[in-house]
Formats: structure tokens, C-alpha cells, sequence
């Protein structure tokens, strides 16, 4: 039952990566998105299966959880690989993102 667990360090930004497999198989996982706000880091936007269902939790700086975004007919492997690419490659509109909600 591997447990990886790591960061990706973008400055202002961070990928906080969870991984749980058994038998290769991906049964746990977590992607998280944080941003520096002169203090600490704060949880922009967060992708995981807790609910039992890969979703994305998309997070406002002023509304709290905004809204559950549903991957239908993804894997949980799809959903980790879809998460950890759109946080790199969009982290910084996503910050704003969450800045101005």
C-alpha cells in the first residue's frame, strides 16, 4: 500500500501531490493547489476522490467552496493526471481566480 506524498515548489506557488495505490492500483489521491498571501499558504483549488468520485473543489478567497466540479467517466488515474498538469500549467489564473471570488 504505497503512500507518496509530495510538493512541487512554483514560489509563490505550490502542487501539494498525494498518491495512494495498492497493487498498482491508484485508490486515494489528492491535488492541491496553494498560493502564498503574505503569511501563509491558502488552498486555491483542490482535486481529489474523497466523496468516493474524482471531483475538483474550486475555492473562492472570499465564498469559501464555490462549487464541485465532477470528472463523469473519468478514473481516478485521469482525474490525478488531468489536476496535476492543469495546476502547473494554469496555477496562475486559477490564483486569480480565486482572488477575485
Amino acid at each position: 500500500m504505497p503512500l507518496r506524498s509530495w510538493t512541487i515548489d512554483l514560489g509563490d506557488f505550490q502542487i501539494v501531490v498525494r498518491r495512494h495505490t495498492e497493487h498498482g492500483v491508484l485508490v486515494d489521491f489528492l491535488v492541491a493547489l496553494l498560493v502564498w498571501d503574505g503569511e501563509k499558504f491558502v488552498c486555491v483549488t483542490r482535486c481529489d476522490c474523497a466523496h468516493g468520485f474524482p471531483h475538483q473543489d474550486v475555492l473562492g478567497a472570499r465564498g469559501g467552496l464555490l462549487y464541485k466540479e465532477g470528472f463523469p467517466g473519468f478514473t481516478y488515474d485521469q482525474a490525478f493526471d488531468y489536476a496535476l498538469s492543469d495546476y502547473k500549467k494554469n496555477y496562475e489564473e486559477r490564483a486569480r481566480f480565486f482572488r477575485e471570488h
